[in-house]
């Protein structure tokens, strides 16, 4: 930071430091960082500043932020998916507005009302005066309740996200009022209540908001999608060119021998790759056959089927070598795969039969080879045009989508920093039960935070983990070590904020992404189509041309496209009565052609050509 004020300057000039909106946010940050570490020197000689401690702390979290402005693609789509957020206020207006009014509604009919009586016996209990009476019951609230607006919005926001949204239903069915203990089905009619909300926003008008983000992405890249378009027209121009030339020059198998052609004609039929074909799906059926101890006839038969199909796939990569070329054959894609599946077919095979006391091969090795067998499903992609098309829609769409991948990571890495520190020493025992933390799911270190965040971005029971860290039996002092929490503000931020970005936004920004790509994909078809209909070739021959060799003419040495324009002539011209071609019956040359008005071959000698009048000719 120090280098680039020195060489910039801080303010002033068109490419001054603070200039950049990117250098303010790594100012910022490193602001925050020296901050920190001039606070944790002073922390010792002066208890009270640990609160403002925990705070820098917290913030120290976004370093990883400052990758973005040294990654260029990634910069590129943080700056398109920040541009696209900006013309989505109206839609926002409106999923505020939704949500306003169906909790304004919430709490005019739950307030006060999702309390419940907990104890060992509880069947008569029917307020809450009854419920105190016995010392050994509690008298207890929902983490969801609609008591106040604030409450309503986080409930209806779980409902909208379609994670637990059953048991807040169910809860509000059963509320009676105001310290009224619920009673089963109280009121069936409040189920049009949530039935509506869900109908309206969570399927309506989230997926609104979610569609106008991704169509605001896909306008941010308009500029994008044009150099894609120039370059896909001279990608198109340039397979033209290519295609044009091939066909005037001789196809690479015109020197073939006999033998070798036929094998090119073998390869190249249909009726070849429907025989690999039908020998890939029986494949398929014999691994599906394998099951646990299943006998040894049905083992040896496997195994001897094992034997035929790899004999079968080196054969065909042997021809289609011998038939293209091996150079020519391994340009293909597809064909690397075909040899790297034939390589470990033959590496799995050898394997196993090289298994014994003498050279010992560790087993693990053989079930890897044995399931790499799978990849020659593979084999029957590369016959499937659509299929092929959407694989490499994918390949093509994979740097921008690594780009996001990129981002979820740091979005992952950020919030599961900051996990740690806020939600790190909660405690989960007899005492204090949890219901979405475990031991499978926690934030006490860094790596279980990420694969807790990663289950609540899956949607699976992350109400119920938020709920655990709203939690009012546990210590929010600054010198906590044990059941620690934070505020009950910092919770629902932290989850409300995680769950828009991770599930609704960029998860539907890559499948917007694979989208476009994948529409781009078929355009690109329709254009190969397009090229393959355009007529690339000669003009077709003069409607008088034949359509087979006369017997006079020498189709060896000339070819029939040099008949019809001597045919063409002759038939123009007002040729005398007495005058008739002739052909020497041993060398095939024509002895006595008009000169007027002919362009014969010019491997063609005529031994004379006699003058035709001019007032006979009709050229």
């Amino acid at each position: 930071m120090a280098i680039k004020v020195l060489a910039k300057g801080l303010l002033l000039g068109q490419h001054a430091y603070l200039r950049s909106g990117w250098n303010v946010m790594d100012g910022i940050l490193v602001f925050i960082s020296l901050v920190d570490v001039s606070i944790s020197l002073t922390a010792q000689s002066s208890p009270r500043i640990f609160g403002v401690l925990r705070v820098f702390r917290l913030l120290r979290t976004l370093r990883p932020l400052r990758v973005i402005s040294r990654a260029p693609g990634l910069k590129l789509v943080v700056q398109t998916l920040l541009s696209s957020l900006r013309p989505i206020g109206n839609i926002v207006l409106i999923c505020c507005t939704f949500f306003i009014i169906f909790g304004v509604l919430g709490v005019q009919l739950f307030k006060g009302s999702f309390f419940h009586c907990t104890g060992p016996d509880i069947r008569q209990v029917r307020n809450k005066t009854q419920c105190l009476q016995d010392p050994r019951n509690k008298w207890l609230q929902h983490k969801y309740n609609f008591d106040n607006l604030g409450q309503a919005l986080m409930s209806l926001f779980v409902l909208s996200s379609k994670d637990g949204w059953v048991q807040i239903m169910y809860t509000g069915i059963d509320a009676v009022g105001i310290d009224q203990q619920p009673q089963r089905n109280y009121n069936e009619w409040r189920l049009l209540y949530f039935i509506s909300f869900l109908l309206l926003v969570g399927f309506f008008v989230l997926n609104m908001f979610v569609g106008v983000v991704v169509e605001n992405f896909h306008k941010c890249r308009e500029e994008q999608e044009r150099e894609e378009k120039a370059r896909r027209a001279a990608k198109r121009a340039k397979k033209l060119d290519e295609k044009r030339r091939r066909m005037q020059e001789a196809p690479y198998y015109a020197a073939y021998s006999a033998a070798r052609r036929a094998v090119h004609r073998l390869c190249s039929s249909k009726y070849f790759d429907l025989a690999i074909a039908g020998v890939i799906g029986l494949n398929v059926v014999t691994m599906s056959l394998e099951f646990y101890l299943m006998p040894a006839e049905l083992e040896f038969g496997l195994k001897m089927f094992n034997f035929f199909f790899t004999a079968v796939f080196v054969v065909e990569a042997v021809l289609k070598s011998s038939a293209l070329g091996l150079r020519r054959y391994l340009r293909d894609r597809w064909n690397q795969l075909d040899v790297l599946i034939v390589l470990l077919s033959i590496m799995g095979i050898a394997l196993e039969e090289l298994k014994s006391n003498v050279i010992p091969v560790n087993p693990t090795i053989i079930r890897v080879m044995r399931v790499l067998r799978i990849a020659r499903v593979l084999k029957l992609l590369k016959m499937a045009k659509g299929i092929r098309a959407l694989l490499d829609t994918v390949i093509v769409a994979l740097p921008q989508v690594g780009n996001l991948g990129l981002l979820f990571y740091l979005l992952f890495f950020i919030f599961a920093a900051l996990g740690v520190e806020l939600f790190g020493r909660l405690e989960c025992s007899e005492q204090h039960p949890c219901e979405g933390l475990n031991k499978h799911a926690h934030f006490e270190n860094f790596g279980m935070a990420l694969l807790t965040l990663f289950r609540v971005a899956t949607g699976d029971n992350w109400n119920g983990i938020m709920k655990d860290t709203l939690r009012e039996d546990c210590d929010r002092g600054d010198h906590c070590t044990r059941n620690c929490c934070v505020s009950a503000f910092v919770s629902p931020i932290y989850f409300v904020v995680f769950v828009l970005m991770a599930q609704f936004v960029l998860v539907n920004v890559v499948v917007a992404v694979l989208m476009k790509h994948l529409e781009e994909s078929s355009k690109m078809l329709n254009d190969d189509a397009e090229d393959d209909a355009e007529p690339t070739s000669e003009p077709a021959p003069h409607p008088s041309a034949p359509s087979s060799c006369p017997p006079s003419w020498d189709c060896k040495s000339h070819s029939l496209d040099e008949l019809p324009v001597a045919h063409a002539h002759l038939r123009r011209l007002s040729l005398p009565p007495s005058w008739k071609p002739g052909f020497h019956a041993s060398r095939r040359r024509c002895h006595s052609l008009p000169a007027v008005g002919l362009q014969l071959p010019q491997t063609a000698k005529c031994a004379s050509s006699p003058t035709i009048p001019q007032g006979n000719s009709a050229v």
